[in-house]
């Protein structure tokens, strides 16, 4: 990578259950759901400066998880985020939402 490039990194969220799993990717809020056996990349861009990941204290560290039953929570560190298949097409906001789930 070149000094001033910015740095991308990735992170697979796979659903290895039996139901549904949300995951929830902050700062935006945006829920998208993971069937029984699918894997999402959550994406995130740092900045080319020493502290490429400005939303954590520490410069080295693109997420930050949080789990809880039936969902993860990802906050990307950088300075925009977003889900993917493993083949790279955005996911968008409320997929596969279950109905009368308000997200």
């Amino acid at each position: 990578m070149a000094v001033d490039e910015a740095p991308v990194a990735r992170l697979r969220v796979h659903n290895d259950g039996e139901e549904l799993l949300e995951l929830v990717l902050e700062p935006y809020g945006s829920d998208h759901w993971l069937a029984p056996g699918e894997t999402f990349v959550v994406w995130t861009f740092g900045s080319a400066s020493d502290r490429p990941w400005s939303g954590t204290n520490c410069g080295n560290e693109p997420f930050e998880v949080d789990y809880r039953p039936s969902s993860v929570t990802v906050h990307a560190n950088g300075s925009r985020g977003y889900v993917t298949d493993v083949g790279g097409h955005e996911i968008d906001c409320g997929h596969r939402r279950p109905t009368g789930d308000s997200g």
